[in-house]
């Protein structure tokens, strides 16, 4: 086992054994949690995860390298029995051709004593000892590649199973990981629900106070004027509109069955006939960035380094993106500024 799938492996265990404390503390938090408690949850969800990936894509190798040692042990196999049944093919033709001779020795004595000089009778001699020779020569060689495959096979065959039971350590590792991480994703899902209840109910109860007051509530940033009709970018956000409230789905771009963050937008740009790639990281590499300051109605923005969320820009400070799994992560309208970790915008063209 390499040193790099070692520490790995270490870091695991580490992680699961740090899990149960996280939990425990999680488990007696107030009704409504602090945005520190949220994302202390999430990140130990994320790490999970993260390592989860890194692992099964370690499993895969040592599946890869198992498959190729098995095939190989089958070759060995095919050519030891094929040198063995060679071997007895020529000791079979070997013990023919001394029976023959043995059995008829008058006759191989009169083709020599026929000889009709001392050079002819010589010749003679050469060839009948030249074909004995090359069959024993023919079986001693079928007899040593016999040896040398089956010792081969050997070989691969004590690697295969230190190969099967390496697979099995990672797989068990794997389990191990995606379990802890499917806990530490519902404590996740819980606590952010509970806390994004608070904000609703605290921004409702705020609106409620502002409108008995007769407040007016601007002093905030001008917002850009909306995209024009008809173009890419109303088409899209109109098109990500349309399914506000479809449930995250790791995965997924479509709306009969969810939608993961990249997935919302590569589906919503298609539906105005612009492609993008599954994945937000090689969105944000194919595109112009654009600073927070000049954001308009229609740009991506992504957020983490490297960039691992992205959102559709639809002005104000806010967009539409789907965020995590379970109850509060579905398509939904959301401010920017809710993600401490912009990185920038990015802007389709069109």
């Amino acid at each position: 086992m390499t040193r790099k799938r070692t520490t790995i492996l270490r870091l695991s265990v580490a992680a699961l054994i740090a899990l149960p404390g996280l939990l425990s503390s999680i488990g007696t938090a107030s009704a409504a949690p602090s945005k520190a408690q949220v994302d202390a949850a999430k990140a130990k969800y994320n790490e999970l995860a993260h390592q989860a990936e890194v692992i099964s894509e370690q499993l895969n190798t040592a599946q890869a390298q198992l498959d190729a040692i098995r095939v190989k042990e089958a070759n060995a196999k095919q050519a030891m029995d094929t040198a063995q049944a060679a071997a007895a093919s020529a000791l079979k033709d070997l013990n023919a051709r001394e029976t023959a001779a043995y059995t008829s020795q008058g006759s191989q004595l009169s083709g020599i004593l026929g000889s009709n000089s001392f050079s002819d009778f010589s010749d003679r001699i050469a060839y009948m000892s030249a074909i004995a020779s090359h069959d024993a020569d023919l079986a001693t060689r079928y007899q040593s590649a016999q040896i040398q495959a089956d010792a081969a096979r050997q070989a691969y065959s004590t690697a295969a199973a230190q190969a099967s039971t390496q697979v099995k350590v990672i797989a068990d590792r794997k389990q191990q990981l995606l379990t802890a991480a499917a806990s530490a994703k519902q404590v996740y899902v819980k606590l952010y629900g509970s806390w994004h209840a608070a904000q609703v109910a605290a921004a409702k109860a705020a609106a409620a106070a502002e409108h008995q007051t007769g407040g007016t509530g601007g002093g905030g940033p001008i917002p850009p004027p909306p995209p024009p009709n008809g173009s890419v970018a109303s088409q899209a956000i109109a098109a990500a509109r349309s399914v506000i409230g479809t449930q995250y789905v790791w995965g997924a771009a479509d709306p009969s069955v969810g939608f993961d963050c990249s997935g919302l937008v590569m589906w919503s740009y298609a539906q105005a006939g612009v492609s993008l790639p599954h994945s937000s990281a090689m969105m944000a590499a194919m595109l112009p960035h654009v600073a927070y300051s000049d954001l308009q109605p229609g740009d991506l923005v992504f957020f983490y380094s490297p960039v691992s969320h992205v959102g559709l820009y639809i002005g104000g400070g806010l967009m539409i993106d789907a965020d995590h799994p379970g109850a509060g992560g579905e398509v939904a309208v959301r401010s920017v500024s809710s993600f401490s970790s912009f990185d920038y915008g990015g802007r389709i063209s069109g």
